[in-house]
Parts: C-alpha cells; structure tokens; sequence
C-alpha cells in the first residue's frame, strides 16, 4: 500500500517574510526556501531596510520640525508683552510666562501652584470667581478688569481675557494686560475735564454776577430815575416816557433770564431738580414750551455733575423748541447704579441717529443742523459720563437719557 502524498503548504510571501525578519519576528527556515527565493527575500530585505530608514529621515526631521515650532512658540510665549497664565480647575497657576511673572511681581517658580484669586483686590473677588464659574463652564469668550493687589501692595488695574472654554488639556488659559496707566491716564482726563468744567462754571458765576449786579443796579436806577421824569413831565410827553419805562424793565427782565441761565442760583444752593423746575419755567416764558419736571428727592451731587448735567438739560430741552415741532417735553431726574440720569422725552418729529451725529437730524438736510449731540456726547465722555438715544426716522417721539458718575462731593472727589 502506497504512502499517501503530503500536502505542501504555501510559504509566506518573500516580502512578508522580510519584514518579520526585520520587525524582529521568528527566524526564517531559510532551508525551506529556493536558491531564487533567498535571492529574492535578500533583496526584499534589503528594499525594505532603506525603506525603514527614509521612514526613520522623515520621522527625525518632523520631530526636528515639531521642536523647532515648540521652541519658536515657547520663545514667543515667554517674550510676549501680554502675560499669559494658565489655571487648572480649582484656579491654581500651572504655567506662567515672563511678562505674567513680571506683573505679578514674582519669579515663576514662586507663582507656579498658587491661586490667582490670592492676587484678586477683595472688591472684585466675586466678580472674578462668577467670571472663573461662567469660564470653566464653557459659556462664551470673557473680557473683564479687575483690579489687582500685589504682595508688594502695588494696586493694578488688569484685563482679563479668556477664550470662553477650556483647553483640550482641560486647563483654563488667560491673558492678562496691565491697563494701569490708561485707566490712571483716564481719570486724570476726567479730573481735567472737571477742572476746566469748574473753572467755565466760576466764570459764568462771575459773568452773571456782574449782569445781575451791576448792569441790573443800573437800569434800575434809570427806570427810577425815568419815573421821576414821568411824573414831573408834560401831559404830551408822558406817553413817550412811559414806553421807554417799559423799554428799560424789558431790558432789566432779559439780563435777569440770561444772568440766570448762565448760572441759576438755585442750582448750587438747592440743586439740579430745583434749577429743572426753574428752567421749565423760564422755558414756558421764552418759548412756551410746557415742559413737565417729574418729581423726586434731590440728588448729592458734586458741583461738576450738577453743571454737566443742566447743561445738557438746557441743550435738549432748548432742541425740542427749535426742532420737536412740539409744545412739551419731559424731564425725569433720578439715580440708577452709581449714575446720575437725567431723561428728555418729547412726542415730536423723530430723527434718524445714524445720519448725522452732529445734530438731532430732525430737520430736513436743507436746514442747519441744531444740537450739536456730538460734541455733548464727547463732553460727557471726557467726564466719565454717556448719552443714549431713543428714537428713528418717521417715529413720533424720542427719549434722549444723560448719564454720569455719582461722585462724592468736591472734597472728597479726588
């Protein structure tokens, strides 16, 4: 009985073999093979071992590529002139550059592990802990300041701006900018602006002093005098005289109302609401303009506010006469946080905001313009304060609102 015929098994591919060989794999059983398949797995061995080391080139020279970038990136990092910071979840510093360690005022090594809240002035640590949930929670991009106090008690004025979610190594990365000097710059802007406000005011003071004092005493003394001449004259010319009495007290009211709008006595003696209502009067007489004050308790304003804010009061109103195209206005006085609000309503022409900044467009263009809302604007802006309007091309009706700070009185306001 024969032997039955052995089944042969297919090798590997010669390739295969090659790359096991060189991937470290079981030895080859090169007896198995034929004079021309061990020529063929010596080539493939070979093809295969340059195609590893241009693999391996390639793979050197990204890695190269990558730590070269690294190094660029971490040389930007470090000399950036915005100080960088980044916390883990429980608002520890994890990694500072130079400008942040600069900022805050210690080598990094110090800063690394410490929270950044310990830096936080204590008037803004809510405000930084409601910033650092709203962050951590992914809900937008945040930009706030906050004011710093440092171990050295050097006080900073620092925005903070964050990408509004966290980093894909679960970190929280910030940018800080010392705004010290510019809001310091602002603020001595302001205390110039309150300055010259002041000054302009004193010399308005002085202006209708003079007018109510001097020119008032003497044309009280020339309508005395003229009665006197009434009285003692002829029959045919008491007429005349009469006319010119009444001239002279026509002339003697007006420099009254112009020495008062320069500088309304009740204005620093009671205040804005009292110098309202004796503006709507003088407003109501001048130009028959109703005008309704609504009532309310006075406001402790310093003398700055109290100036920018009738004045702007007076422009408005005096607006509404030349160009509502109405016979009332209203006025409401009031305080809303930390802001002095004085608001302007009128049922009149509306005007288009974005045409023309440098009137109320409440006339057509053919006609010049009146208010000049621009430059109240940058008035207002120099002192701290803003305007906001209500209104828009064929609405009837517009709400012109001033704003500004609430602050202490001349003494204490610096």
């Amino acid at each position: 009985m024969s032997a039955r015929p052995r089944k042969s098994r297919r090798p590997p591919s010669i390739r295969k073999l090659a790359e096991s060989r060189l991937a470290g794999g079981a030895a080859v059983d090169l007896e198995g093979l034929t004079p021309d398949e061990i020529r063929r797995f010596v080539h493939e061995l070979e093809v295969h071992r340059v195609e590893l080391e241009i693999q391996n080139q390639q793979l050197e020279e990204a890695q190269l590529a990558v730590e070269a970038s690294e190094a660029r990136y971490r040389q930007l990092y470090e000399a950036a002139p915005i100080g960088y910071l980044t916390l883990d979840l429980d608002g520890a510093i994890v990694v500072a550059n130079r400008c942040a360690s600069e900022l805050l005022g210690l080598p990094p090594a110090r800063l690394i592990g410490r929270k950044f809240s310990s830096f936080v002035d204590e008037l803004h640590q809510d405000r930084w802990h409601f910033a650092r949930r709203v962050l951590a929670d992914g809900r937008g991009r945040r930009s706030l300041e906050i004011g710093l106090l440092l171990d050295d008690r050097r006080a900073l004025d620092m925005q903070i701006v964050a990408p509004g979610h966290l980093g894909a190594d679960g970190m929280l990365h910030l940018a800080l900018l010392d705004v010290t000097e510019l809001r310091g710059a602002e603020r001595a802007l302001q205390r110039a602006a309150s300055a010259a406000a002041r000054a302009e005011q004193q010399e308005r003071r002085r202006l209708a002093s003079d007018l109510h004092d001097d020119a008032g005493q003497l044309l009280t003394l020339a309508s005395i005098k003229l009665r006197a001449l009434v009285d003692a004259a002829p029959g045919e010319c008491r007429g005349d005289f009469r006319e010119l009495a009444e001239l002279l007290a026509e002339i003697r009211r007006r420099i009254t109302s112009l020495s008062f709008q320069l500088s309304p006595p009740l204005l620093h003696d009671v205040g804005l609401g009292a110098a309202a209502h004796w503006l709507a009067d003088d407003l109501r007489r001048t130009f028959g303009l109703a005008v309704k004050v609504a009532n309310g308790a006075e406001l402790e304003l310093d003398e700055t506010t109290r100036i920018t804010l009738f004045r702007a009061l007076r422009e408005l109103l005096i607006n509404v006469t030349k160009h509502g195209g109405v016979d009332r206005a209203r006025v409401r006085i009031w305080s809303e946080g930390g802001m002095a609000c004085v608001a302007v309503e009128d049922d009149g022409v509306g005007f288009d905001r974005a045409a023309d900044w440098s009137s109320f467009g409440r006339v057509p263009d053919s006609r010049p313009g009146g208010f000049g809302l621009l430059a109240l604007r940058e008035r207002l802006a120099h002192l701290g304060g803003n305007l906001a309007v209500e209104s828009g091309p064929g609405q009837a009706g517009s709400r012109v609102v001033v704003k500004m700070p609430l602050r202490a009185h001349e003494g204490g306001s610096e």
